[in-house]
């Protein structure tokens, strides 16, 4: 945390809604009553299946004044292990990072920093079982942020539920919600 601003970084693929949980985690630090948060989306010739990349910044106390991309992060979202293996992304990761991975089995971290802490969600596993997908695959943004919740404690379900039902409706509120809470009970720090 770099003068009191959290940063945050998301690494997806194209169609895995990594962006949309970035816009996403603005608004439920904002619910929860963070002063000032801000995404950043990287957008470009992007297709489904491509590398992506987002950031967000949030701050408790201050206004934030920076709308570049974030360097040093805090938390770092992996929407996909393969990310991994690109060396843009593991440059990303620097040590003391908390990583949340997307993975139903422990990482191989001897090529990564040290001193990280990373918390495995089954996010995939999660949408499958609950059928919370779309065309091109499971719907990860939800169930990512449900664990992202429950790690660091700047929002619970009854902030994801006020935010869900604004920003999707109440028809798609339960189903929701119940990939929120699945990951939210079941995200562990990898030890």
């Amino acid at each position: 945390m770099e003068n009191g601003i959290i940063e945050i970084t998301f690494h997806g693929r194209g169609g895995q809604t990594a962006i949309t949980a970035s816009q996403l985690l603005t608004q439920l630090a904002f619910s929860k009553g963070f002063k000032d948060t801000i995404a950043i989306p990287i957008i470009g010739a992007e297709r489904r299946g491509a590398p992506i990349q987002a950031f967000t910044k949030l701050s408790q106390d201050k206004q934030i004044k920076t709308y570049d991309g974030v360097v040093y992060p805090d938390y770092i979202f992996i929407f996909d292990t393969s990310l991994l293996d690109i060396p843009s992304v593991k440059a990303t990761i620097k040590e003391g990072v908390k990583l949340i991975v997307n993975s139903q089995k422990p990482i191989d971290t001897s090529n990564l920093a040290k001193n990280i802490k990373v918390f495995l969600v089954d996010a995939t596993g999660i949408c499958i079982k609950r059928k919370f997908m779309h065309s091109s695959g499971p719907i990860l943004n939800i169930p990512m942020l449900g664990a992202f919740g429950k790690i660091t404690g700047y929002y619970d379900l009854k902030i994801m539920e006020k935010v869900l039902k604004k920003e999707f409706g109440e028809k798609k509120l339960e189903k929701n919600m119940s990939v929120a809470r699945d990951a939210y009970e079941s995200v562990k720090e990898e030890v």
